[in-house]
């Protein structure tokens, strides 16, 4: 057990973070900011300590409506004062709004207390929907319930810093209480995560349309005309927003095929080339008997594949629309070998592992853990490298485009640097163990800080060809979201030989990015095939 000291924040802690974030934005941000923002942050500044805290507070929780003789802050010393302060300056509202979302706030009893035409026996569910706006006036008369106003700038604020609506505040606790290690960034590097307030209220327009469309989706309502009427092509056209609007796009275009709108999910798959629109777009104008163009796509897509998975999709489809190319993953596995193991409560992994110790092997499950962590090791300083404009913020854990196919298209001459300073295994070695030294549990997207990890690396290394390896690495680069998953379950050794093994029980599929991996280690040398189990009686 741990005889660390728990760190204690400071009393108004919240305080300092949103003051920082404040400074923060109005230093990085003049070029996207505007009078709203501008207004809100000279009036905050001319509130009251306490009232800040106590706005704070209610902004830092979730919902917009609070009861005022429930809240109770010990660092607020006039709560009384605050609140009377934070309603002349207009940053709440008492006893305004009619919202029937008013009566979440009370519990099944007190509604029932209140209004006596509620049914005792029901779920407060039930009696929820049985309350309307001309009941709330009646919670007004025994006490007051503060409805938060300016989330909207708020919100603003924060995603001009964070870059999305889902990072809270709490990142800064999470880091300050030791929760996470994070790396040390240079400020002065800093680049503004948007380029545009339009690409900025773009993400902010996407982020509250994505809570609309879930809830309408739910209640069954129509979404068409209203769909229609968004700014999509607009959105398209700024980095950020498009990342957003594709993201919904394919949920909205996944919506309209489970409901059988065929020709609404196709106008919305045709907007995003997001994975699997592509996929999905072919499947429905097959359906729609436009085979020429299913045709046509899918021949785009074997060129020039996003990822694997839709390589392996567009060629099965030409395969059975009678254009011949040869990739079947089935094939591959039918022909794979097979051992015979006991079935037990094991799981399958383990009892192969099992198999392989009984015949003097060592293994460990490794699946995506060796590599992604040797490849955040090898990739250290090229990850956290500031000098590309991904770092934003300091509570950042990676480059912004970590995940698209700019990484490794702006960093491609370092990478291969990196690689080609590689000349032999004990270099690799010394040089993954010192920066596992230096850095052992920052947080890294990558790395998986593991006890075994140093010796598990090392193993690894010493069993695997120099140059295949290497070749895997900037392979995991070029994709790092799609090309750092899919690698064999199990890798086993001795002290002359090593394999990898993608185990399949008699049930299973294998998946295109497995048989990716399978492919691409096999032609860089290194030995990775499936083994298929079958049990014995």
């Amino acid at each position: 057990m741990s005889s660390k000291e728990p760190i204690i924040l400071p009393e108004k802690y919240y305080l300092d973070y949103f003051n920082y974030l404040l400074g923060f934005v109005e230093k990085h941000y003049e070029h996207v900011l505007d009078v709203p923002e501008y207004l809100f942050m000279q009036n905050f500044n001319q509130l009251s300590e306490d009232a800040k805290c106590l706005y704070l507070r209610f902004s830092n929780r979730r919902g917009d409506f609070f009861r005022i003789n429930k809240i109770n802050y010990q660092e607020i010393g006039n709560m009384h004062a605050a609140k009377e302060e934070l309603l002349l300056q207009e940053f709440i509202d008492i006893n305004e709004s009619l919202d029937p979302i008013q009566f979440n706030l009370f519990t099944k009893a007190e509604l029932t207390e209140r209004f006596n035409f509620l049914d005792k026996k029901e779920r407060k569910a039930q009696l929820l929907l049985e309350l309307t706006e001309e009941d709330v006036p009646v919670i007004f008369e025994q006490e007051e319930i503060a409805e938060v106003k300016k989330n909207q700038e708020v919100e603003f604020l924060k995603l001009l810093f964070f870059g999305n609506r889902y990072n809270q505040m709490t990142e800064f606790v999470i880091r300050d209480v030791g929760n996470i290690k994070l790396r040390q960034l240079d400020e002065s590097k800093f680049k503004p995560w948007f380029n545009s307030r339009e690409e900025a209220l773009g993400v902010m327009h996407i982020s509250q349309l994505i809570r609309m469309v879930k809830e309408a989706i739910q209640a069954e309502l129509p979404i068409e005309d209203f769909l229609d009427e968004m700014p999509w092509r607009e959105w398209l056209k700024h980095p950020k927003s498009k990342d957003s609007a594709e993201k919904l796009l394919l949920k909205i275009g996944e919506h309209f095929e489970r409901i059988g709108v065929t020709e609404e999910a196709l106008k919305y798959y045709a907007l995003t080339e997001l994975p699997p629109s592509n996929e999905r777009q072919i499947r429905i104008m097959e359906k729609l008997g436009m085979t020429d163009e299913a045709i046509q796509l899918a021949q785009d897509l074997v060129e020039n594949p996003t990822n694997a998975t839709e390589l392996t999709f567009a060629t099965d489809y030409l395969n059975r629309s009678g254009v011949r190319i040869n990739r079947s993953m089935t094939k591959r596995l039918q022909t794979a070998p097979m051992i015979e193991i006991p079935k037990r409560d094991e799981r399958v992994e383990n009892e192969v592992l099992a198999y392989f110790e009984d015949q003097g092997w060592q293994g460990i499950h490794s699946e995506n853990f060796l590599w992604r962590s040797l490849f955040g090791l090898i990739f250290w300083e090229e990850l956290f490298n500031e000098e590309y404009g991904t770092f934003h913020h300091p509570l950042q854990r990676q480059p912004s485009d970590l995940r698209k196919s700019t990484f490794f298209e702006s960093r491609k001459e370092i990478l291969e640097e990196r690689i080609n300073s590689i000349k032999s295994k004990k270099g690799l070695l010394k040089y993954i163990s010192a920066i596992h030294e230096e850095n052992h549990g920052i947080a890294n997207r990558f790395v998986y800080w593991h006890d075994q990890l140093p010796e598990l690396a090392e193993t690894a290394i010493k069993h695997l060809p120099l140059k295949g390896l290497k070749k895997v690495m900037l392979e995991i680069a070029k994709q790092t979201k799609e090309n750092s998953t899919g690698f064999p379950d199990l890798f086993i050794w001795n002290e002359s030989d090593y394999h990898f093994y993608e185990v399949k029980s008699p049930n299973d599929h294998l998946s295109a990015q497995q048989l990716f991996w399978l492919d691409f280690l096999s032609s860089v040398g290194i030995k990775a095939e499936i083994m298929r189990v079958s049990y014995s009686n």
